[in-house]
């Protein structure tokens, strides 16, 4: 061989060598399409959450009239089928489609016993016995507006736009009929909801890999404008700052109290807008029916039912008439003649155990 030519044992290492260096894959970095989240995107996630759940906990506090609060976030990567082998026996999940910004199922997920416990307070201590569908329609109707929060202030911590479905429950008996987001690996963030006089309750707040990724990227392009805007006040003030005196340092603190009169200003303007948003609703028109009574009738009387056929109800002359809202029962009445039109004076609101007898009938 000539002196600058490579032994056969060389040609063999170099091979070698070119083999294990087309093998390697490097670690995934955590929002960039890996199985698994760094520390500090877990960190990320639980503060993004722990923004979005605090007002939501004052939303519920509203609902059950006790002292609530979302806290303790803990974000871990889990399999699907660890995380429904492990919550899915006689788990109530609470299910909302996410899009613009962030795209995807969002489930937030608690045990039969908690949200039972949820329920009797929202019940007022009259809820007993397993959940049954007015039980869960209840807690839907109490959730949906958490949940709305929640999206709204991830929303507003992202300085991004973000939707919410209409909310759906479901309630699994094993593990393998857990609704749960799609995706091999979820990122399932658990939170404590302490209620006063009920104790601390486990949920969780479930989304896919993708999503969360989505929700990384999100946040991460607004850390970076916010980090450009910041070295672009740090340019103008430097060069100043060497040769300024008291004087001059004094004019650029008004900048400063702005700032600082800034936040105060945000929390309180929080306020008119959810009245306003709550104005919007009154606007809006729902249908109400006053029910007389009901029967039930074979088809072979039915059928024969003609001019002057009377029709005996299963109310008793004088017993007060329903009004429903949306075809739900909501108070009672008496029929009362208003001019040449038939009305109803309201003698009863029914309350909500009640109300939740005539869901179930």
């Amino acid at each position: 061989m000539g002196e600058g030519s490579l032994s056969q044992d060389e040609i063999d290492a170099l091979l070698q060598g070119a083999d294990e260096t087309s093998s390697y894959e490097p670690e995934p970095v955590g929002g960039g399409g890996g199985e698994e989240l760094s520390p500090v995107d877990k960190d990320l996630i639980a503060d993004v959450l722990s923004y979005a759940f605090n007002p939501a906990g004052r939303t519920l506090e509203t609902l059950l009239s006790k002292p609530v609060k979302f806290t303790s976030p803990s974000v871990e990567s889990k399999s699907s089928s660890d995380l429904s082998s492990e919550l899915g026996a006689g788990a109530v999940t609470l299910i909302q489609n996410l899009s613009g910004s962030m795209n995807g199922r969002a489930c937030l997920l608690m045990s039969a016993e908690n949200a039972s416990k949820v329920v009797n307070v929202l019940l007022g201590g009259l809820s007993t016995g397993a959940l049954e569908n007015a039980q869960l329609q209840t807690l839907k109707d109490a959730f949906a507006p958490i949940l709305g929060t929640v999206t709204v202030q991830m929303g507003l911590k992202l300085n991004a736009s973000i939707n919410g479905s209409p909310l759906e429950v479901s309630m699994s008996k094993s593990a393998s009929d857990l609704i749960i987001p799609e995706g091999k690996t979820l990122v399932n963030t658990s939170l404590n909801l302490n209620i006063e006089g009920v104790g601390v309750l486990k949920v969780y707040y479930i989304l896919s890999m993708s999503t969360a990724e989505e929700l990384l990227n999100v946040s991460k392009k607004g850390g970076d404008q916010k980090n450009t805007s910041n070295g672009g006040g740090m340019n103008v003030s430097m060069p100043m700052g060497g040769g300024m005196g008291f004087a001059q340092q004094q004019m650029q603190m008004p900048q400063v109290d702005i700032k600082g009169v800034g936040f105060p200003s945000l929390s309180t303007a929080s306020q008119p807008t959810g009245q306003s948003n709550l104005n919007l609703l009154m606007d809006v028109q729902m249908s109400v029916t006053v029910e007389l009574g009901r029967t039930k009738m074979y088809i072979k009387d039915i059928l024969g039912l003609g001019e002057g056929s009377i029709i005996e109800l299963d109310k008793l002359a004088g017993e007060p008439v329903d009004l429903l809202v949306n075809g739900k029962l909501i108070a009672k009445g008496e029929v009362v003649v208003i001019d040449e039109n038939f009305g109803v004076r309201v003698t009863d609101i029914v309350s909500p155990t009640d109300r939740l007898k005539s869901e179930g009938k």
